[in-house]
């Protein structure tokens, strides 16, 4: 297995919520684009954000070389627990079932370490095609316990769909990037209020 050359964005301050944005215009059908296309890109997504180490990526590369089939399940697992938490997370679902599912193998197939500077995390007790899905089911399951979800909103684009923390001072950030949706609206705002000043004066 080849792993690829990925693009990662981390506008979401939280892992979990990067790998919800993993979609590209997720609320407009005609432009919506997958990043994660494979396992192969799933575990390269894991391994830049550093839930994985190069050396596990490399084995999970050989595992998935060995099995191709289980490994092409193992990717449609993944993206049907990242898109019903990101429903869970936005109100358009009640409850993150495919997470509720995930969580006890995932606890099952981990195990707590203590680190050097003495913070416990939770790692795989043997690495495995699952491995990815366990890790990210942990991530999720952090967020949607984590007080930090007060902060949380959709960026404001109709056709965005990205999703972060709102950690600015006064709680007013709108947008995924003030460079890209931001820019992108406040130009489209403005040429909307010239096109009815215009109107207006006929």
């Amino acid at each position: 297995m080849e792993m690829p050359e990925l693009a990662v964005s981390r506008l979401g301050g939280d892992v979990a919520l990067d790998f919800c944005n993993t979609v590209d215009w997720r609320l407009d059908p005609e432009r919506r684009g997958e990043r994660l296309r494979s396992y192969a890109h799933v575990v390269a997504w894991l391994e830049r954000v550093e839930l994985l180490t190069p050396a596990a990526s490399e084995r999970l590369a050989e595992l998935a070389d060995a099995d191709p089939s289980a490994a092409a399940a193992e990717h449609t697992g993944i993206l049907a627990l990242r898109d019903d938490s990101y429903a869970a997370l936005t109100g358009d679902a009640s409850s993150p079932a495919a997470l509720e599912r995930e969580l006890p193998l995932a606890h099952a197939a981990s195990r707590l370490e203590r680190s050097a500077d003495g913070t416990w995390a939770w790692h795989p007790r043997t690495l495995a095609l699952g491995t990815p899905r366990h890790l990210l089911a942990l991530e999720f399951a952090r967020l949607f316990a984590s007080p930090a979800l007060s902060g949380f909103h959709r960026c404001e684009d109709r056709h965005c769909g990205w999703v972060f923390l709102d950690t600015s001072r006064q709680h007013n950030r709108r947008w995924c990037s003030s460079t890209d949706c931001g820019n992108r609206n406040r130009v489209r705002a403005h040429a909307e209020r010239v096109r009815r000043e215009a109107a207006s004066q006929r």
